[in-house]
């Protein structure tokens, strides 16, 4: 299912979040529409979860102003400016969307304000509230046989970590192998990728991002496990349309350098950035479960555990945690 940006939508959000009331009727002229046509998004908006005042004799008011992804605030703000761009007002997924789509010869990006149906890895569902986060995919054409992008994911990593830091998220920021950002011992992000073979030696990638920007509370208590957001740890309010721009350059940049250069060249800034080393790690694969000592990667970006009998094994997937003391 996908749903395109509404103007009206935008513009009545845009009015309410001058922190003023407004009556129907009032919004009705503004917005060119019938005070039952206004009532109507007021409760579409009620729907996504967002907070309005309403009150008789005065009208409606938003609890706290929202500003909307705007792809031509993004665009401005973008190194590669011409970088095609599709935005939704709600949306299966993201991910979902490239893998229904013709695949794009050049690189390009799907944002949404909402997914209805996010997934994490290994199938999980990623909470995807409405205009409160970053929802964005990356389908990217690479240069490489698909053997050669072993190692995707701990790049991307690096790149969500290198966006943090840009907003001043640098204390306790580390990655957990292969691909969870972990802020203060909460997640803060994670990813989803995708690679196809291609003809002539050629691959394809669809890079999924979930970024937890301004959510505060889980309204609908979907999230299983210890999370935050940029706005819980910095204490204030983000323009999504600045984190997505970041990102975005970002993750150009990273991927341009991966194409290019392949994985050693991030080996260092991994081993900078992961929280693992050295610590006790259960990897569940499958319905398989090993416990050992983190010792590193490999130059594929393999994840080594030294086992009890001193045996070292490197691991291309699973699931980790660090095991408890």
């Amino acid at each position: 299912m996908q749903k395109k940006f509404s103007p009206k939508l935008s513009q009545l959000i845009e009015v309410l979040s001058d922190g003023e009331f407004h009556d129907g009727t009032a919004l009705g002229v503004v917005l060119q529409m019938t005070r039952s046509a206004v009532w109507k998004m007021i409760k579409k908006l009620e729907r996504y979860d967002i907070e309005i005042n309403s009150v008789k004799g005065r009208g409606y008011a938003l609890c706290e102003p929202i500003i909307l992804l705007d792809v031509q605030k993004i665009r401005e703000q973008l190194t590669e400016p011409d970088a095609h761009i599709e935005l939704f007002e709600s949306i299966d997924s993201t991910n979902e969307y490239f893998r229904s789509e013709c695949r794009q010869q050049d690189v390009s990006f799907c944002l949404a304000e909402q997914q209805t149906q996010g997934r994490g890895r290994l199938g999980r569902a990623w909470h995807s509230p409405f205009g409160k986060n970053i929802y964005l995919s990356c389908s990217y054409p690479f240069q490489k046989d698909i053997s050669e992008l072993a190692g995707l994911s701990l790049v991307v990593s690096l790149a969500m970590v290198r966006t943090l830091k840009q907003f001043g998220l640098d204390e306790q920021l580390h990655v957990k192998w292969p691909n969870d950002i972990i802020c203060q011992g909460k997640k803060i992000s994670g990813t989803l990728i995708e690679v196809h073979a291609e003809s002539h030696g050629m691959s394809h990638a669809i890079i999924g991002v979930g970024l937890n920007v301004n959510m505060l509370i889980d309204t609908r208590r979907q999230v299983t496990q210890p999370w935050t957001s940029m706005r819980c740890v910095g204490g204030k309010y983000l323009d999504r349309n600045t984190v997505a721009a970041a990102l975005m350059n970002h993750l150009l940049d990273y991927m341009r350098r991966f194409d290019r250069e392949g994985f050693k060249v991030f080996v260092d800034e991994w081993v900078a950035s992961e929280c693992m080393q050295g610590q006790q790690v259960s990897l569940k694969a499958g319905v398989n479960t090993v416990t050992g000592e983190a010792v590193g990667i490999n130059a594929q970006g393999h994840l080594l555990l030294m086992m009890a009998d001193g045996e070292v094994r490197a691991f291309s997937s699973g699931d980790t945690s660090i095991s408890k003391k």
